[in-house]
């Protein structure tokens, strides 16, 4: 019996070579016996003599073959209690192999940084309020759907127009799951939606049982929060997409609100997730449902359980779970309505010699809401002053030296600033290519909004006061507590005119918002991306739901060059119905997703032809052994060529939807690669 060893697979929480095992095992040492178990934190050697942390993902007793004696041991135990259930490290195994990433990287992506001290975020100033509410029909409906499905792993698409009463639907469910003591996670897709849904949550179920977790907070606020769930003290987890990996306990339910929004999906590093995919299988390994809520639902979405086939469950090449497909048609005020949205030709305004930013319909509504006491939004999704700065002797167009890029000019710290590095480059007086001096600022951004707007008033209101005007993007969000301090400002009505980008098209429910004005719809339309109509549509509904929330439906301005494009006719009509099938036809046509499933790889070097080398030798290796089924598109080079002094070129696998193919083996051997499975974009 001397042969029999304790020992256990560790997960190390570092990158490993993807061709290489993700598990590795070590000998439990004598004084670590009784104490080992799954999901606990270890110090292990690693590559060496190296000490890193590792994950416990099995314990168990084996007789060693000879070959064994060179395993090494357990070096520490980093405390007593579990950082992962057995479930999420089940579902860490299964994001690192649909999303081909090493699996230490996901593991490490799930846990908050282990600090010393933690330190309560201390959320306050919200008192509990249960509001005498009364469902209406559909909504009574919704609930008793829900409801029933409690307690079985369905994905159930809410699709409720803009002020159609989706959060109360949520309320009634939460209700519901917390008296039978289980947990619920609410997804959102900004962090700056969370002040609003921890507002809501609080009001109704008290501050006292509510978790919030995203990027801003500090580590030591985070590890509290995250000590909180894991001790079942915090039974509503509200957070971004992060937030579904909260280590909750005994799930019963998942929200993931806007669920079209493009930010669920991490883009930017490993693992390159997608908050609904995560969600589904969470939603399977727990047994409880995934409401997918959203007035303009991503058409693989509604594709799927339009029908009848789970989206979750269809991605991972499973049968499993139901869909369920539940509507809100009506807003909860049905005498008001939808707000009537007025769409602008531009190309007439400049016609009629209009060169401002503002069509005339714009103006004349915005004087005529601001005497009526409402409060206005200006849309613009593009932040800074100028988009690009070009000279008009030579064309020579001001670009970042990193990214290829053109700089966009920021008024407010004049600088040039390049929105993919953040690199900050000093305003030419003069033309770097020919030196001449006739530089010229294209585009515009909210910057130029906001000082376009203060100068519309100030000659519309003489010594009349300026109202309070606030520019909500990432450059005036930048500081701790901004988001909470402009929207308390927003709901209080202090604030009059909201400029900002796509951070202020989804929430930001106020009952005195009269107009909404679009300053240019085609920002997303024209980029050379299979869903660029889709984005657009979305942005376009889901910015003019903001106005009318009250009393009066409101108005929305839209101004576009493009009046006559399906998308922004649709959003003009607020008709998801017809956009879908005009949507879903083109993209059966020309071969897209939800028809079929796309890889991105991606290939960059500082050297421009080892880049497209590298490209080329992953094409070829792919024709090799590849399936017949998939279809090899590139080398070409990356939207963006070169980001951050790197060329990029890529390569995009298609194949059909359903077809069951486990790219992982050949992915794997991709060392040079840069993978990024369903991705949001092809740019």
């Amino acid at each position: 019996m001397s042969n029999f060893k304790r020992v256990i697979n560790i997960i190390p929480l570092t990158s490993v070579n993807l061709g290489s095992t993700q598990i590795f095992t070590y000998l439990v040492p004598l004084n670590l016996h009784d104490h080992l178990r799954p999901g606990q934190l270890v110090r292990v050697p690693f590559g060496g003599r190296r000490l890193i942390l590792g994950l416990v993902s099995s314990v168990e007793m084996h007789r060693l073959p000879k070959e064994a004696k060179g395993l090494k041991e357990v070096t520490e135990l980093i405390g007593a209690t579990p950082v992962l259930t057995e479930k999420h490290i089940a579902l860490a195994n299964w994001i690192a192999k649909y999303y081909v990433t090493p699996l230490g990287l996901v593991v490490k992506a799930m846990l908050p940084k282990f600090v010393k001290k933690n330190k309560d975020p201390q959320i306050t100033g919200y008192e509990k309020f249960n509001p005498d509410y009364i469902l209406t029909d559909y909504q009574k409906n919704a609930v008793s759907e829900i409801t029933r499905a409690l307690g079985s792993p369905s994905t159930i698409l809410l699709h409720g127009i803009t002020g159609s009463g989706k959060t109360e639907v949520y309320m009634q469910v939460i209700e519901r799951v917390l008296f039978a003591g289980k947990q619920v996670i609410i997804l959102v897709p900004e962090i700056s939606l969370t002040t609003q849904a921890i507002e809501r949550f609080a009001r109704r179920f008290g501050i006292e049982r509510i978790a919030l977790l995203h990027s801003k907070l500090r580590d030591s606020e985070r590890l509290f929060m995250w000590q909180k769930i894991w001790e079942n003290e915090k039974q509503i987890i509200i957070g971004p997409r992060s937030a579904v990996f909260a280590p909750v306990q005994d799930l019963g339910l998942i929200i993931m609100d806007e669920e079209h929004d493009p930010s669920f999906k991490q883009y930017d590093q490993h693992p390159k997730y997608h908050a609904r995919e995560v969600a589904g299988k969470l939603s399977e390994l727990w047994i409880c449902p995934l409401i997918l809520g959203d007035a303009t639902p991503s058409i693989t979405s509604y594709f799927n359980v339009a029908s009848n086939i789970d989206q979750a469950s269809m991605s991972r090449g499973e049968t499993g779970g139901k869909s369920i497909l539940l509507t809100l048609p009506h807003r909860i005020m049905a005498d008001v309505g939808l707000p009537k949205v007025r769409v602008v030709d531009m190309r007439k305004e400049l016609a009629a010699k209009n060169f401002s930013i503002f069509s005339e319909a714009l103006k004349a509504e915005m004087i005529m809401k601001l005497k009526q006491n409402k409060q206005i939004i200006l849309f613009l999704n593009r932040r800074g002053s100028a988009t690009f700065i070009m000279c008009r002797d030579c064309a020579y167009v001001s670009t970042c030296e990193h990214c290829q890029v053109p700089l966009v000019y920021h008024l407010t710290t004049q600088s040039l600033v390049c929105h993919h590095c953040a690199r900050n480059y000093d305003i030419p007086t003069a033309c770097p290519a020919c030196g001449g001096a006739r530089i010229k600022y294209f585009g515009i951004g909210t910057e130029a909004v906001e000082e376009g707007l203060k100068k519309f008033l100030k000659e519309e209101l003489k010594d009349k006061e300026l109202p309070l005007i606030v520019r909500m993007d990432r450059d005036s969000t930048a500081v701790a507590g901004a988001h909470k301090q402009i929207y308390d400002d927003w709901t209080a009505g202090r604030t009059r005119i909201l400029i900002g980008t796509q951070m202020i098209s989804k929430g930001w429910d106020v009952s005195r918002v009269g107009l909404v004005g679009i300053i240019t719809a085609d920002t997303i339309l024209h980029l050379p991306d299979y869903r660029s109509n889709e984005r657009t549509f979305q942005m376009l509904t889901q910015v003019a739901g903001r106005a009318g929330r009250g009393s009066d439906p409101g108005v929305v301005v839209l101004q576009t060059y493009n009046p006559e494009n399906f998308a922004i006719q649709a959003a003009k009509l607020h008709d998801y119905q017809g956009f879908f099938a005009r949507e879903i036809e083109v993209r059966k046509k020309f071969g897209y997703p939800p028809f079929t499933r796309l890889i991105k790889l991606v290939f960059s070097h500082p050297d421009r032809e080892k880049a497209l080398a590298l490209s080329e030798r992953a094409v070829n290796l792919l024709r090799q052994e590849g399936s017949p089924g998939i279809e090899i598109i590139g080398p070409i080079p990356s939207f963006i060529m070169r980001l951050r002094g790197r060329f990029r070129f890529q390569v995009i696998l298609k194949s059909v939807a359903n077809v069951d193919f486990d790219f992982y083996p050949l992915l794997a051997k991709l060392a040079d690669a840069d993978i990024d499975i369903d991705p949001e974009s092809l740019l």
